[in-house]
């Protein structure tokens, strides 16, 4: 049977203020080289405690890509690959121990692993970048999440996308904070972003046959 993650489609594209946002299949083990640099900066380290050999990441994400509740996607913004982000289904999840989930229910988690990317506002487009992804291909009807809620910056950013805070949840490694995006909610605030992207790449589609 095919699981609600692995249906989600291998790319996706989506375009703001024309800057092309991608998410693509993590390719094993060609990208493991770029996870890796990116597990090892100094920014990644402290929240994802990945930072292991190549030989340590690779056991992990032979496991990780075993697991038919994740998807393992590549973030790309103009044809450069600059993060990393997880799909996972949130009752199948760790996460579903400490919440009544819902079978659909989807979340993320995300790195941006190149520095270069930083203060250029691309976080916004690419959380929603994620949350079309999701919305646009599976029938969820709310996107889960659970970030450590010390991280304020974070909550600013989140609750902007129209993801709402429900409870603190006491996680081994952290305090999370346990959040819900509700698809009727984030597409009355940002569907024309959805739309507007569409006729983006359309009109980018008839100049390449013209």
């Amino acid at each position: 049977m095919t699981t609600l993650s692995r249906q989600l489609p291998d790319f996706y594209e989506y375009h703001e203020n024309e800057t092309q946002y991608y998410l693509r299949q993590m390719k094993y083990p060609d990208d493991m080289a770029l996870v890796h640099k990116w597990m090892h900066e100094p920014h990644v380290i402290p929240q994802w405690q990945l930072n292991k050999s190549e030989t340590e990441l690779k056991v992990y994400y032979e496991k990780m890509l075993a697991d038919d509740h994740h998807r393992i996607l590549i973030v790309g913004v103009n044809g450069e690959d600059v993060g990393y982000t997880e799909i996972y289904e949130g009752k199948r999840d760790r996460l579903g121990l400490y919440y009544d989930g819902d079978e659909l229910d989807l979340g993320w988690h995300l790195l941006f692993g190149e520095k270069s990317v930083f203060g250029k506002g691309y976080l916004r487009p690419v959380m929603r970048l994620l949350s079309f992804y999701i919305f646009e291909n599976a029938a969820s009807a709310k996107i889960v999440g659970e970030p450590d809620h010390s991280v304020k910056p974070y909550a600013v950013v989140v609750e902007d996308m129209c993801y709402e805070a429900q409870r603190l949840i006491p996680m081994p490694e952290k305090t999370a904070m346990l959040y819900y995006c509700f698809r009727e909610t984030f597409y009355a605030k940002f569907g024309h972003y959805l739309k507007d992207s569409k006729a983006f790449q359309h009109q980018q589609l008839a100049k390449a046959v013209s």
